[in-house]
């Protein structure tokens, strides 16, 4: 039999094992995440500029319920949990409005 030789590490060197078919699944986002422009348009599934509109001083006027923003210096973001409440209430006051409205809900 031939002998081979082992690499020599130094003793700072870490490896990392992993099982073979086991899957890394991922972390599910913590509530108190801090979003931008786009992931907020990523979790609503629509443009960036729907964002913005959503955002502007001139859309309060649009809209009842205008999406909860942080005017910070280095951009717009927002808070995770703050746009899944806003969300959850578009939801009530949107099914509110048609019962209001006589429509029927589909």
């Amino acid at each position: 039999m031939k002998q081979t030789r082992g690499i020599e590490l130094p003793a700072s060197f870490v490896v990392t094992v992993s099982h073979a078919g086991t899957e890394i699944l991922p972390t599910a986002p913590a509530e108190t995440d801090i979003l931008t422009v786009a992931e907020v348009a990523e979790l609503l599934k629509c443009k960036k500029s729907s964002i913005y509109n959503l955002t502007r001083n001139r859309g309060s006027a649009r809209y009842d319920n205008p999406i909860p923003v942080l005017r910070l210096p280095m951009g717009l973001r927002f808070r995770r949990s703050s746009v899944l409440t806003w969300l959850k209430s578009q939801e009530r006051t949107s099914a509110a409005s048609l019962l209001q409205s006589g429509q029927p809900l589909r």
